[in-house]
């Protein structure tokens, strides 16, 4: 049985009245079938509705839907008897949400076709993110652009319709050729798109569109955008950052690139001065490494990068080095380095006796084991074997 798709005839309802044509169970929950719904099933990027269906003084919580051949289930924990006439009420709020999203979508992406003639080639609406992936290039002054046109078709508070006209000689955005009763959504002079998704009634009602990041993507561009009270929402969240980082930085908000940029800088050239010191000390401690066929040396709270450097310059005395160093957390780091022996198998012998493990190249190993034990004692005998 086809189920009425009443959030077609009116997006902005909330409530309807149905009766159950099947419920069955699905794993550890319900699949409930109406003859009617105003809530929206997952598709074509669009996530699905949430809400309630009240029945003879019980309440089955929906928390997703999905459509296939037809038939729309409504997934729930709480079974409904077939026959039963329920009340349903959509979680607005989200529906509200996914539509300001999608709206803006549609207004951005028109705009991109009109201007670059570039597709939408993916879409991903989620209660968080929205990503548009268009089939070209993008600058940040041709997302700009786009970005300006499309508050300014939402300033002007255009109609946002969606009917069947005859498509015969229509122009229109589709990702993949269409027959029949083609549904098409037009969003004021921004878009004319095949689309089943639903949508607010006018571009105003998006209120903002903004474009949080940008990358290159399979030789297109991803766009990552916001609309409505997400855009409002980032704004405030980015904004208390702002000021946190200004009063930490003790700058004023528009100084805190400048500052940050300063402090990075400092910190690149005490990181040098730092690396530089700490590879006088290395050297300072090889002194006492005698010459031969083994170096080892056990020194707490090092780096990986650290231990490496330090291992590299017993090896320059001994044929073999080894360092270990303890670390805050209880574990160890260990390198080696040989030129006369297989050091990934002598590594991976210290390693699996003390609970551990790693690997390197030919000459270089590193790794971290967790338990305490004589370190120099099992190179020594696995040098041996």
């Amino acid at each position: 049985m086809q189920c009425e798709k009443l959030f077609y005839n009116d997006s902005f309802a909330t409530t309807f009245t149905a009766e159950v044509v099947d419920c069955f169970e699905n794993k550890d929950h319900f699949a409930i079938v109406l003859d009617k719904t105003l809530f929206y099933p997952e598709g074509g990027g669009q996530p699905c509705d949430h809400g309630v269906i009240r029945f003879g003084g019980n309440t089955a919580e929906i928390f997703d839907v999905r459509e296939k051949n037809g038939v729309i289930c409504h997934y729930s924990r709480t079974p409904i008897e077939i026959g039963t006439v329920i009340d349903g009420e959509i979680d607005f709020e989200r529906r509200f949400d996914l539509m300001q999203q999608h709206t803006g979508e549609h207004i951005v992406s028109g705009i991109v076709h009109s201007l670059f003639g570039y597709d939408n080639v993916g879409f991903h609406l989620s209660e968080k993110d929205m990503s548009l992936d268009f089939s070209g290039p993008l600058t940040k002054e041709d997302i700009d652009r786009v970005v300006d046109m499309a508050n300014d078709i939402i300033i002007k508070n255009q109609p946002v319709t969606a009917d069947y006209p005859d498509i015969s000689k229509l122009e229109y955005r589709s990702k993949k050729a269409l027959e029949g009763p083609v549904r098409i959504v037009t969003a004021g002079e921004a878009d004319v798109c095949a689309c089943c998704g639903t949508h607010l009634a006018t571009t105003g009602q998006v209120q903002m569109v903004a474009v949080k990041d940008s990358m290159n993507y399979k030789g297109g561009t991803r766009i990552f955008l916001g609309c409505g009270k997400r855009v409002y929402a980032d704004y405030y969240a980015k904004t208390a950052q702002c000021l946190d980082i200004s009063h930490a930085l003790s700058a004023k908000t528009d100084e805190i690139s400048s500052k940050v940029n300063d402090k990075i800088a400092e910190c690149e050239s005490l990181k040098a001065a730092l690396a530089a010191a700490k590879d006088e000390l290395f050297s300072f401690w090889v002194k006492d490494v005698p010459a031969g066929d083994v170096g080892f040396m056990a020194k707490d709270g090092l780096s990986s990068v650290e231990i490496q450097r330090l291992c590299s310059k017993i090896n320059e005395k001994c044929t073999t080095a080894c360092v270990v160093a303890k670390q805050t957390d209880g574990t160890s780091k260990i390198c080696l380095f040989s030129s006369v022996c297989d050091t990934n198998k002598v590594g991976r012998a210290i390693c699996t006796a003390l609970g551990g493990k790693g690997g390197g190249k030919p000459g270089i190993f590193q790794g971290t084991f967790t338990a305490d034990g004589d370190v120099e004692t099992l190179l020594k005998g696995a040098l041996n074997d």
